[in-house]
């Protein structure tokens, strides 16, 4: 299983699962966070997950879950790729048998090397909220990690929008790019215009970075 380009997060319906895919984004993460204003239950997930079987990746996104919870949702929902946003000590992400994906919350860059040898196969690069886990709309200086080696893929996350994703991308070369609140209408509510526009500024970019 390989990384994503372009993934869409805190996807709540079907029908935004499925708009995002068909606009051409490669993987849509589900956020099982009691605490996120983009929760989706466990009991309500299956519709999501396929409506892009086949077409995206589906990501579950955790935040200081226990290890069998996560392990237990995803094979109910037949989920390999999972996003870890808390502070999951790496005894518990070694026990998950999944492509996972670590979050790391920034403030000034230098929180990556405290995960040198997490056992993840990613990492997701995002801004540092107190409180919060991500989906926070907030860039983080990028000029804080400009230049940076995380030796593992990586995805740039944190305040992304149509307007600035291409920057992004242009600057920091990441794997992938992760949007949530970017292309929303409201919290969880996916906006079909700011969506197209972000996937494909996001594909344009990726096409300029592959040839510079």
């Amino acid at each position: 299983m390989k990384l994503f380009r372009i993934k869409v997060c805190g996807v709540t319906s079907a029908q935004d699962a499925a708009l995002a895919a068909s606009l051409g984004a490669d993987a849509v993460g589900i956020n099982f966070y009691k605490g996120s204003r983009r929760h989706v239950p466990v009991s309500e997930a299956a519709p999501i997950v396929a409506a892009v079987r086949g077409k995206a990746v589906p990501v579950a996104v955790f935040v200081n879950e226990l290890p069998e919870t996560i392990e237990s949702v995803c094979r109910l929902l037949k989920i390999d790729m999972v996003q870890l946003s808390g502070h999951e000590p790496p005894a518990a992400a070694r026990r998950l048998k999944f492509f996972r994906i670590k979050a790391v919350h920034l403030r000034d860059g230098s929180e990556l090397n405290l995960y040198g040898k997490y056992p993840c196969e990613a990492f997701l690069l995002d801004t540092s909220v107190p409180g919060e886990f991500g989906g926070t709309g907030k860039p983080f200086d990028w000029g804080k990690i400009e230049g940076m080696k995380p030796g593992k893929p990586w995805v740039l996350a944190g305040g992304l929008t149509h307007e600035n994703v291409a920057a992004g991308i242009k600057t920091l070369h990441p794997d992938g790019v992760d949007v949530a609140s970017g292309v929303e209408a409201a919290p969880g509510k996916k906006d079909q215009n700011m969506l197209r526009s972000f996937i494909n500024n996001a594909k344009e970019a990726f096409e300029y970075a592959r040839k510079h």
